[in-house]
């Protein structure tokens, strides 16, 4: 068995200032049984299997900081094989997610901060892991939109509702620029801190990059399934045809009349529409899950 851990060197002091002096400890037990500094909240909905989640709240010099812990365990043969088929077959889904977040950040996309992982690898496959990832600002775009159509905020209006199909579009287009797709890419994983009087431009963030990769074959086939889960959690939140047709334009960079924006919108809502048809099945038989996010919340 292989033991590996790292921490960012930004964090390193800051950690063992907080008492962290090494991440092993998350992996023996649940950090809140333990004597661990500050306060830990575990974060729990249906359908985690092995995973666990925690935020953390740390004293970091005096000033109020949090850290979202998320630690593997347990992990299904399946899941196993997706990791080692298309993302990496030497190192675990923690040091996954961490490697991810130092790549898209150097590529100026906006991600949850790396702060370290932990992991016990027994040849390619993973026996427990843990990742350690920092706040982002905001909150989920889809409850962030709810409430500012519950409040009638102005962001909900022309010409702020345009440019911010616009701005996500080209959010979107900037993280598949980069060779990668999500492939749980609803919007709930796209955190926005949005100026609900849209004095403000919005600033977003994409988060949960665990299941994230760079696809070998077949890439057309991963973003469109990427844009058709965006295009499903828009049409759950109330979005109009146009917004969605602002949003692909703006990510394709296209005129509306060009042909290849009918292609693309052909395939995007026929996916779509049998996503919705599953998420409806699935609520019907054990409801809607819980929000759970990075940000503020």
């Amino acid at each position: 068995m292989t033991r590996r851990e790292a921490v960012a060197p930004q964090w390193r002091a800051r950690l063992a200032a907080a008492g962290l002096t090494s991440l092993g400890v998350l992996l023996a037990e649940k950090p809140d049984a333990q004597q661990l500094p500050g306060r830990w909240e575990a974060l729990t909905k249906p359908g985690l299997g092995g995973r666990e989640r925690w935020r953390w709240d740390l004293d970091d010099g005096g000033v109020p900081t949090v850290v979202f812990v998320k630690r593997y365990a347990q992990t299904p043969l399946g899941v196993q094989l997706d990791r080692i088929r298309r993302q990496t077959a030497t190192r675990s889904r923690a040091w996954w997610e961490y490697r991810q977040s130092e790549r898209l950040s150097a590529a100026h996309i906006p991600v949850p901060q790396a702060v370290g992982f932990v992991e016990e690898m027994r040849g390619a496959f993973e026996r427990r892991s843990a990742v350690l990832l920092a706040r982002v600002a905001g909150d989920a775009f889809d409850r962030v939109w709810q409430r500012a159509c519950e409040r009638d905020a102005p962001v909900t209006r022309e010409p702020a509702r345009h440019d911010l199909a616009v701005r996500l579009g080209r959010f979107v287009a900037a993280f598949h620029g980069t060779g990668c797709c999500h492939r749980d890419l609803y919007l709930c994983h796209v955190f926005v801190d949005l100026d609900l009087e849209a004095r403000h431009p919005p600033e977003f963030c994409l988060i949960d990059l665990a299941r994230t990769f760079r696809p070998r074959w077949r890439r057309m086939r991963w973003i469109i399934k990427d844009l058709s889960q965006l295009d499903a959690s828009a049409r759950q939140i109330g979005a109009a045809r146009t917004d969605r047709l602002r949003f692909l334009l703006a990510y394709l960079g296209l005129q509306p009349r060009a042909p290849r924006v009918r292609w693309y919108a052909r395939r995007i809502v026929r996916k779509s529409d049998g996503i919705l048809r599953r998420i409806e099945r699935k609520n019907q038989m054990v409801g809607p899950d819980p929000p759970y996010g990075y940000g503020s919340e």
